[in-house]
């Protein structure tokens, strides 16, 4: 895994509950990237996605969503790789170098750019 860098292409995925204060009329809202303490995500780096959402599913509640790299330096935020004991594809998004809470546009940009990889919500067919 190359650690440090990243490609405008690579996917970055969050998981978002199914709560109000998250969706708008079906729709992710600006507060599903906001977190003061860095907005957590994964990157899929070297996995397929299908691997890299299913792990997810495995640890985090919720839908699944995905932005770009480039989606995030679009609005000049950072993307920090920060690796934990348990999961060695933990990246943060960061306002700036400095400051970690994304501003409104920010915010907005990425909720309107967000794709889902899993509804959690999602009625299975049959």
């Amino acid at each position: 895994m190359n650690n440090n860098q990243f490609k405008d292409t690579e996917l970055l995925l969050r998981a978002v509950l199914p709560s109000e204060i998250y969706w708008e009329n079906g729709s992710l809202s600006s507060a599903a990237f906001k977190d003061r303490k860095g907005l957590s995500v994964d990157r899929v780096n070297d996995r397929n996605l299908e691997i890299a959402v299913e792990k997810i599913k495995t640890t985090l509640r919720g839908s699944i969503v995905s932005v770009f790299v480039r989606d995030c330096h679009d609005v000049s935020a950072c993307v920090k790789y920060l690796p934990s004991q348990n999961n060695p594809y933990h990246c943060e998004i960061h306002h700036s170098e400095k400051v970690k809470l994304l501003d409104e546009i920010q915010a907005k940009h990425l909720a309107s750019v967000a794709q889902i990889q899993y509804d959690c919500m999602a009625i299975p067919t049959i």
